[in-house]
Order: C-alpha cells, then sequence, then structure tokens
C-alpha cells in the first residue's frame, strides 16, 4: 500500500512537472509571436488569399494587417486614393517578421505620400503562389486599379496554382501557440528528416520515382513554365489595354556575399515585354550596387529583409512617379 501511494506521488510530480514544462513552452511560443497566425482561404480568383480583417501581432512584435480588402495594407482605401496593385509570392507579402510599414508596397506608398500624392498600396502577395496565382488577381481587378508593381523569383515560373493546403498556410487559427509549433515542425523536419533513403549502389535500392519518370517531370514543368509565362503575357496585353502602368522585374537569388546572376530566359522574357506602359525594375543591379554589401538587405537565400525591402520600395517611388506621370502610347479600351 506505501508503495503504490509513493508511485501515485511519483506519477504525481512527473505530471506537474510535464505540465509546468508545458506550461513554459506555451509562453515561450507566445512570447516570439506564435499562436495567432494569418489565416487563408481558396478565392475564386488567385487560390489561397489571406482573410479579410485580420490584424495580429507576429514574430518579434511585427505587426501585420489584413484589410476589409484582404490586401496587406497598413492603411485602409480612401476615397480618390491613388490604387497601386502589388502582386508576387512570399518576396511582395513580405513575411511576418516585418512590419506593415516595413514591406516594400509600403515603403513606396509612403514615398509617393510625401509627394503629395494619396495612395492606396494593395498587397495581394502570397507564400508559394505563381504567375498564373497572381495573374488572376490582376485580370479580376483590372478595371479598378490605377498602377501594377509585380516582383517575383524566377521560380515562379515552375509553380503549379497554389490553393491553400493542410498545414500551410493556416485555415485555422490554434488553440494553443505550442499547435503552430508542432505544425512547423511536421512540415519542415518531420515529413523528410526522420525518414532514411536507400543510396541507389545498395542492394534492392527503391528509387524515388519510376524509371522515365524524369522526362515526364521534364515535360510537366515546361508546361507549367508556358502556362505561367502566358499568364504574364496576358497581364502585360491586358495593362496595356486598359492604359494601366506596369513596373515588373525578376528578383535575384543570394548565395553568400553576392548575388546570382538571373537566368538568361528571364532576361529575355524581360526584354520582350518591356515596352509602352510596361517599366522594368532591374532589382539585381538595385541590389548590386549598395554600398552596405548584400548580405543585410536579406533575411534568407531570396527573402529581403527590412533594408532591402526600404531599397526596393524607394526605387519604386521613383519608378511609379515617372509611370503615372509619363503620357501612356497604349491602344484605348475597345
Amino acid at each position: 500500500m506505501r508503495r503504490a501511494g509513493l508511485w501515485l506521488l511519483k506519477a504525481g510530480y512527473v505530471l506537474v512537472a510535464v505540465a509546468l514544462i508545458l506550461v513554459i513552452l506555451e509562453l515561450a511560443a507566445r512570447f516570439i509571436g506564435l499562436g495567432a497566425p494569418i489565416l487563408y482561404y481558396n478565392d475564386a480568383w488567385g487560390g489561397a488569399r489571406p482573410l479579410p480583417n485580420q490584424q495580429v501581432e507576429r514574430l518579434a512584435g511585427a505587426t501585420v494587417t489584413i484589410d476589409a480588402n484582404g490586401y496587406r495594407s497598413a492603411r485602409s482605401e480612401t476615397a480618390g486614393a491613388l490604387r497601386i496593385l502589388y502582386l508576387g509570392d512570399s518576396v511582395t507579402w513580405g513575411g511576418t517578421s516585418l512590419n506593415d510599414d516595413a514591406v516594400f508596397s509600403e515603403v513606396a506608398a509612403d514615398g509617393l505620400r510625401a509627394r503629395g500624392r494619396a495612395v492606396y498600396a494593395m498587397n495581394a502577395g502570397v507564400n508559394g503562389t505563381a504567375l498564373v496565382n497572381h495573374a488572376e488577381i490582376f485580370l479580376h481587378h483590372a478595371d479598378s486599379v490605377d498602377a501594377v508593381v509585380w516582383l517575383f523569383p524566377w521560380g515562379d515560373v515552375l509553380r503549379n496554382y497554389s490553393t491553400v493546403g493542410l498545414l500551410m498556410p493556416a485555415r485555422f487559427k490554434p488553440r494553443f501557440a505550442l499547435v503552430e509549433v508542432v505544425d512547423h515542425l511536421i512540415f519542415r523536419y518531420w515529413i523528410e528528416s526522420l525518414r532514411e533513403r536507400r543510396a541507389p549502389e545498395q542492394e534492392f535500392h527503391q528509387p524515388d520515382v519510376p524509371t522515365g519518370r524524369e522526362t515526364f517531370y521534364d515535360q510537366v514543368m515546361a508546361e507549367r513554365k508556358r502556362k505561367n509565362l502566358a499568364a504574364a503575357r496576358a497581364v502585360v496585353a491586358e495593362a496595356r489595354r486598359r492604359r494601366v502602368p506596369l513596373i515588373i522585374g525578376v528578383t535575384p537569388v543570394r548565395s553568400g556575399e553576392r548575388l546570382e546572376a538571373l537566368p538568361a530566359e528571364a532576361v529575355m522574357f524581360l526584354d520582350e515585354i518591356v515596352g509602352p506602359g510596361v517599366m522594368r525594375l532591374d532589382v539585381f543591379r538595385l541590389l548590386e550596387r549598395r554600398t552596405e554589401g548584400i548580405a543585410p538587405l536579406f533575411i534568407d537565400h531570396v527573402h529581403f529583409s527590412a533594408a532591402g525591402h526600404r531599397v526596393v520600395g524607394e526605387a519604386l517611388t521613383h519608378a511609379l512617379t515617372a509611370a503615372l506621370d509619363a503620357p501612356t502610347t497604349a491602344a484605348p479600351l475597345q
């Protein structure tokens, strides 16, 4: 009887210790900004989209706001303001470790406001999306915007049409901050890191894909690229038809202390579409000539830091001023 009581006492100590550890971990997760992710849904235009009317405090205390129209915008829409639509993926979105006003869409808008223009910055960037997603958003709103900024990494041309998945991005608010931690660990590590793959030379090796699948894969990737670039060309054509200024650019990839050169096909594509009503923002050259170096301008290999967003946003202020003030030579609407 005494042993049973001692065992129960020890079990109680263990349960209390586990509960205390979980409480500490939960508080720590909330302290760093987890537990209140931006929630998404699948829209009829653009696929994955953030739900309207959200404002959360995220990583490092950054404020992330989704306005009533579903855009990441630090300021609400006002009558008579220039409506500038920003298309792109997570590079345009800016991430949840940056304040709304640190993202290049708001930096550019603030620059225009300082020049006496009222601006509504419509940041429609969404993580993991393809050019076909971005194009749908523009084509749905083409008659109600005054200018478009479209910046994206070239890898987006190989992406399939993106929709909201089971875990990433979030569709439902977690009950505890630790739930978000577990979701991230499953998505980032559990699926790949805790599974062994036999080396090809080992006996009874099972290949990752069936024999001959590489050829099929290349065909699928080529078709994705074709669809994405066709969508981009459709945006260019419609922007010209509607006399909507379009600023477009391919964002570079960072490799250590340098930038990787843009793929030749990216340069050829930009050279093809730039013309009346369509201006190229040379992000590669813009970042490369900064005296502070490349590393401080990036969070990782592709996403900009606050300093990088500021550089791009300030350049966009000048580009948008020139684009909005320039007389258009585009054909009138039919």
